[in-house]
């Protein structure tokens, strides 16, 4: 059991770090990638407001881009991340 659970907490860190090399290639190297995320949140908000048949002011429409935003940015580090330790143990990871 002790092995479990030192085996869960490496995984952890090393995920966290991956995480974090993730978000620092995405705010400093990936910048094309940045503008593409932008650019598919503002897609989403257009769909959005047809699909509902609503219209949104400025400031609704900067809240529902930051959080598209900071969704896609989350998914790409965790991709990121969970890329690195499949490339690193030559085995798929599920979650």
């Amino acid at each position: 059991m002790t092995n479990t659970g030192k085996n869960t907490g490496d995984f952890e860190k090393t995920i966290k770090e991956y995480l974090r090399q993730g978000k620092s290639k995405l705010t400093t190297d990936l910048a094309g990638t940045r503008e593409a995320i932008r650019l598919i949140a503002d897609d989403k908000i257009k769909d959005f407001m047809i699909t509902m048949d609503k219209g949104l002011n400025k400031d609704e429409r900067g809240f529902l881009s930051s959080l598209i935003v900071s969704g896609m940015y989350q998914s790409f580090c965790y991709g990121y991340g969970i890329g690195k330790i499949e490339g690193h143990t030559s085995s798929r990871i599920y979650l």
